[in-house]
Formats: structure tokens, C-alpha cells, sequence
């Protein structure tokens, strides 16, 4: 027995696994198809071209175009729309899909009038739209607490049963009061 087995075989860790065990790789690939689709987009998008521009300064005769005509015809791409094709970029979607929506946006962003003082150069929602009225679908629930709205009826009460100070201002509750005669003593006066 060679050293480098007798050494491997010497420091085996006892309940640690001497083989290698490869487990749901169903799972995994599933889930890197699925990551790895997200970097094509669902059609062929238009290709951006960058014209180089042409050096003028240190040119003879700078008013002659030098760049080649090219000699491949361009594709034809469907016009661009995130509802119908899947872009997997960030910001730079193809332009054609911005140039035709441009009059949507304006009126997102509500550039049609001029900054003046009238009634159109402000969007105003009209008073039947759902920015006034919200409706809340009615759900049949039962009220936890019964007594919550239910109106009580009170006795009526007057405070002032010997209708003193009746005047707005200047009233002489002072005298008033001592012209009252107390319940207890009523049957005194009562001839």
C-alpha cells in the first residue's frame, strides 16, 4: 500500500459520505431553462445602427460623404409593442415602438397646450369619473356589535322648568330667582 492511500484511508472522517450524490437535477435544470429564457426576447427585435460620423477636419474636400453605401438591404420588423414582444434588455427598447406611441405620451404627460392661465392648460377628470365616485361592491356581513347604530330615544328634559331668562342680553336671573317659589311650598300659595 503506496503512502498517499494509507494516509487517505488512515483520515476518513467517520459519518461523512465517501461519494458524491447528485440529487433533483430534474428541479434544477426546470429552473435554469426558465432563468436562461429570460435573456431571449419572445421575437427578433430591430437592431439599433450607429452611423459613424464622418471626419471633417483633417479631410480633403470635407464636403463629399466617404462612407460606403451598403450593399445588404435592411429586414423589416414588426413594429414594437411590450404587450407583444418580450424584451429581455433594460431602457433600449427598439425606437420604432417610442416613435409611434409619441402622441400617447404627450398626452400622458400633458404637453398639447401651452403654459397659459386658461381652462385647457389643465387636465381636469370629469365629476362622473372614478376619481370622484368609488364604488365599494356591498358584502354581506354580519355586524359583531348590534348596538353599535342603533339611535336612543330620550326622555325630553328641560332644565329651566320656571322659563327664567328668556331675553337675549339683560336678564335678571338674579330677582328671577328669588320670585321662584320651591315645589315644597306650592301648597302655601295655592288659595
Amino acid at each position: 500500500m503506496s503512502y498517499a492511500t494509507s494516509a487517505y484511508t488512515n483520515n476518513k472522517m467517520h459519518g461523512v459520505a465517501d461519494k458524491l450524490f447528485i440529487c433533483q437535477n430534474e428541479r434544477t435544470d426546470a429552473l435554469n431553462k426558465r432563468i436562461s429564457s429570460r435573456n431571449i426576447p419572445s421575437a427578433p427585435l430591430q437592431p439599433f445602427y450607429y452611423q459613424v460620423p464622418v471626419s471633417t477636419k483633417y479631410g480633403y474636400m470635407p464636403i463629399l460623404d466617404q462612407s460606403k453605401p451598403s450593399s445588404v438591404a435592411l429586414n423589416n420588423y414588426p413594429i414594437y409593442s411590450p404587450h407583444t414582444t418580450f424584451n429581455p434588455g433594460n431602457n433600449m427598447a427598439p425606437w420604432s415602438g417610442f416613435s409611434n406611441n409619441v402622441n400617447i405620451e404627450s398626452t400622458l404627460r400633458n404637453q398639447f397646450f401651452a403654459l397659459q392661465d386658461c381652462e385647457q392648460s389643465q387636465y381636469v377628470p370629469s365629476s362622473s369619473s372614478d376619481l370622484y365616485k368609488n364604488y365599494i361592491p356591498p358584502k354581506p356581513v354580519k355586524q359583531p356589535y348590534p348596538g353599535l347604530f342603533r339611535r336612543e330615544v330620550f326622555d325630553h328634559y328641560n332644565p329651566n322648568i320656571n322659563n327664567l331668562g328668556k331675553q337675549l342680553f339683560n336678564n335678571t336671573t338674579r330677582n328671577d330667582i328669588k320670585d321662584v317659589v320651591p315645589e315644597c311650598e306650592k301648597h302655601f300659595y295655592s288659595k
